[in-house]
């Protein structure tokens, strides 16, 4: 059951990805639910989990967008990596504030290791341009859209049907 439901999940998260939020971004910005799904996975169970969903949702991306697979599972992987590493470190997690800004210092690190791998492909762009008019104000929207998935997660997670079996941290959510 727990598969399932992170395959619908992931289903959910391509679809607004690849065709929702492009069709109602504001001047070019729109929120990385993706990010949100992982930030969340690693906050509730503080384990890979976040990982392998975002590289399983990247390389969906890659399929889907790009020519090479790899560039949108290594992001959204490295993310969930380093969202598991720092969660686990994490002794008060909040409903709102903590997974809110959870969720924008995950888009930044996403942001960045993007940047980092273009820059080694050898193609030119403007860091600053780029983290001005876009990368800030998504990691602000995507912060503030991640109160709506965490909630359905943590709904998800309390339900008992997406939790792992050997998680009692997640019998005490509020």
């Amino acid at each position: 059951m727990r598969f399932l439901l992170l395959f619908a999940v992931a289903a959910v998260n391509l679809i607004f990805t690849g065709a929702v939020f492009p069709n109602i971004n504001l001047f070019g910005i729109a929120p990385d639910i993706i990010i949100c799904t992982i930030s969340s996975i690693a906050i509730l169970e503080k384990r890979m989990s976040g990982a392998v969903f975002g590289l399983a949702c990247g390389l969906v991306l890659d399929l889907m967008f790009t020519g090479s697979i790899g560039f949108y599972a290594m992001a959204y992987f490295l993310t969930g990596a380093a969202s598991y590493g720092i969660s686990v470190r994490l002794r008060y997690v909040d409903k709102y504030i903590v997974p809110g800004c959870f969720a924008v210092g995950a888009y930044l690190f996403k942001e960045l290791t993007s940047a980092l791998l273009v820059y080694m492909t050898g193609l030119s762009f403007s860091l600053p341009q780029m983290l001005f008019r876009y990368i800030l104000p998504e990691a602000l929207i995507t912060g503030v859209f991640m109160l709506l998935v965490h909630t359905v997660m943590r709904k998800l997670y309390r339900a008992g049907s997406i939790r792992p079996r050997s998680s009692g941290d997640i019998k005490r959510l509020g």
